[in-house]
C-alpha cells in the first residue's frame, strides 16, 4: 500500500498544455505525396478540389509528445510516493528545534542540536530568545514546516518561576516531543524596581527584593506630583462617602496611573430616573455629567483591557452580586455601554464606555456600599502601569513539574505540501524527469526514422 501526494498540486493545471501537440497534428499543413506514374494517357481529366484534413496523423509520435509534456508537468508538481519503507525511514530520523533563553546561556549550547551525539538527527535549528514563550512559538512554527520526521523541541533555560507555564506547554502540538535542559544559574537574591504606587503620602517608588522563596518590598517617596486619576461625579450629599472611599483605596496603595490613562466614574442611585443629560456635574444640576454624543463603544486597546480586568476582579464581582438591583434606566443596558459588574437581579450594576480620551464608568451601587471603594480600587489599578517582575525571579521551576511537561516525539504523519517545499530532495520528481528525457530520445528517433523513410521514397520517385 502507498499514498501519493504532490508538493505543488496547483502546477497540475498546466496539464492543459498537452492539447498543444494535438492541435498541431490536426492543423499542420502537409505536402501532398508525389506518386510516379509512367503516362497520363489513360487517365480521365477531373476537376481539381482542395480537401482539408482533420484526421490525426502519426498517432504514435503524437502519443510520445503528449507523454513528454505530461511527465514534465508532473515532475514540476513534485510527486511523493509514501511507501512503507519511506515511512520507516521518517520514523528513524529526528528534526529538532532548540530554544535557548538568553545569550549567556546560549553560548555553550550554540549548535548543540547538530551534534554527533544523535546519529538519527536529520535537521536542527537554534532559537535564541529573551522570552521562552516567544521562542517556543517560533520553534513550533519552524517544526510544523520541517521535513517529515520525529519532531522534537528542546528548551534550555535556568527555568525561573514564571518563565514558562503549563499553558505555554499545552500550546505545543501533541505530535511534537518536548525535552527540558536546565542550564545557567539563578542568583540567590536580587533587588529589582517594582514600579510606582499611589498612596496617602503621594507617589512612591517601589523596590522588590527576591531572596529564594522570600519576597520583601520597600516603598520610598518619588520626586513627582501626586494626582488621583479618577474624576468622580456624584450627588452633593454623597461627598463624605466618596471621600472616605478614596481615602480607603489610597491607604491600601494602588498602582500609579500611566500618563495617558484617565477615567471618570459616575455614581448614581439605581432608582434614579433618566433625567436630562448635560455636561454639567451632578453636584451642580443633579443630572448625568455627559451627553449621548460624549459616549461611544470602547475601541481603545487599553480601555478594552481595563474593562476586561474589571470583569475578572472577583472581589468586585462578589460585592456587586450582593446589591439587590442594578440600573433601571434601559440606556445603560445597551450600546455603547458595556457591563463590567452585575447585581443580584442580573441587571448591570457597573457599565463602561469610551468618552473622548478617557474611560467612563457608571455605577448604580450608590456611594455608601462596599462596591464603590472596590470599584475605585480596581479602576485605579487598571489605569496603572503594572511592572513585569518575572525577569527578576530567582526561584526555579521544580524539576518534578518539568518532568511532567516533558513528552516523547510522536510517529510522523504524512507530510504537508509546505513541509515538502522545505526539502527539495524529499520527492520523486527525478524519476519523471528521467522518463521525460527518455521520451525525448524516443521522439527524436521516431522523427529521424520517418524523415529517412520519406527521403528514401523521394529518391525512388526521382530515379523512376
Amino acid at each position: 500500500m502507498f499514498n501519493l501526494i504532490w508538493q505543488s498540486p496547483s502546477v497540475l493545471f498546466a496539464l492543459a498544455a498537452v492539447a498543444a501537440p494535438i492541435l498541431i497534428h490536426i492543423l499542420v499543413q502537409r505536402r501532398a505525396e508525389r506518386v510516379p506514374f509512367p503516362t497520363l494517357r489513360f487517365l480521365q481529366p477531373t476537376r481539381l478540389a482542395s480537401i482539408r484534413r482533420h484526421v490525426l496523423d502519426d498517432a504514435a509520435l503524437l502519443a510520445v509528445r503528449v507523454a513528454i509534456l505530461a511527465a514534465a508537468v508532473a515532475a514540476l508538481a513534485g510527486p511523493l510516493v509514501i511507501t512503507v519503507a519511506r515511512r520507516q525511514s521518517w520514523e528513524r530520523r529526528i528534526v529538532r528545534a532548540v530554544v535557548v533563553e538568553g545569550s549567556d546561556v546560549a553560548r555553550p549550547f550554540q549548535g548543540r542540536g547538530r551534534g554527533a551525539e544523535s546519529p538519527a538527527l536529520h535537521l536542527s535549528r537554534d532559537f535564541i530568545a529573551t522570552s521562552l514563550p516567544d521562542g517556543i512559538r517560533r520553534a513550533v512554527a519552524w517544526l510544523e514546516k520541517a521535513p517529515p520526521a520525529r519532531r522534537e523541541l528542546v528548551v534550555v533555560s535556568p527555568f525561573a518561576i514564571g518563565s514558562l507555564t503549563a499553558a505555554d506547554v499545552a500550546a505545543v502540538p501533541a505530535s511534537i516531543g518536548i525535552r527540558f535542559e536546565r542550564a545557567g544559574a539563578l542568583p540567590g537574591s536580587r533587588s529589582v524596581p517594582a514600579g510606582r504606587v499611589l498612596g496617602v503620602d503621594g507617589v512612591l517608588a517601589r523596590e522588590m527584593t527576591l531572596d529564594g522563596v522570600q519576597t520583601s518590598v520597600r516603598d520610598a517617596a518619588a520626586a513627582e506630583p501626586s494626582s488621583w486619576p479618577i474624576e468622580v461625579a456624584h450627588a452633593p450629599a454623597w461627598q463624605p462617602a466618596i471621600d472616605a472611599a478614596v481615602a480607603a483605596v489610597l491607604s491600601q496603595r494602588v498602582w500609579a496611573p500611566a500618563p495617558d490613562r484617565r477615567a471618570r466614574l459616575l455614581v448614581v442611585d439605581a432608582e434614579k430616573g433618566p433625567g436630562p443629560f448635560s455636561t454639567a456635574t451632578v453636584a451642580e444640576k443633579g443630572s448625568y455629567p455627559f451627553s449621548d454624543g460624549d459616549t461611544s463603544p470602547i475601541r481603545v486597546p487599553w480601555m478594552a483591557d481595563a474593562a476586561a480586568r474589571l470583569l475578572r476582579d472577583t472581589e468586585l464581582q462578589t460585592a456587586a452580586a450582593g446589591v439587590a438591583t442594578g440600573f433601571v434606566d434601559a440606556r445603560f443596558s445597551a450600546a455603547p455601554w458595556q457591563a463590567v459588574a452585575f447585581s443580584a437581579d442580573g441587571r448591570p450594576l457597573a457599565v463602561a464606555a469610551e468618552s473622548s480620551d478617557r474611560l467612563l464608568v457608571a455605577s448604580a451601587a450608590g456611594a455608601s456600599t462596599i462596591v464603590t471603594p472596590l470599584l475605585l480600587r480596581s479602576l485605579a489599578n487598571v489605569l496603572g502601569a503594572v511592572p513585569d517582575l518575572q525577569p527578576g525571579e530567582v526561584a526555579p521551576i521544580a524539576d518534578r513539574l518539568l518532568r511532567e511537561w516533558a513528552r516523547p516525539a510522536a510517529i510522523p504523519s504524512a507530510p504537508v505540501a509546505d513541509a515538502l517545499r522545505e526539502d527539495e530532495g524529499e520527492n520523486d520528481r527525478r524519476w519523471l524527469w528521467l522518463a521525460a528525457l527518455c521520451l525525448l530520445g524516443i521522439e527524436m528517433w521516431m522523427r529521424r526514422a520517418r524523415g529517412a523513410a520519406a527521403e528514401a521514397r523521394d529518391e525512388v520517385a526521382r530515379v523512376a
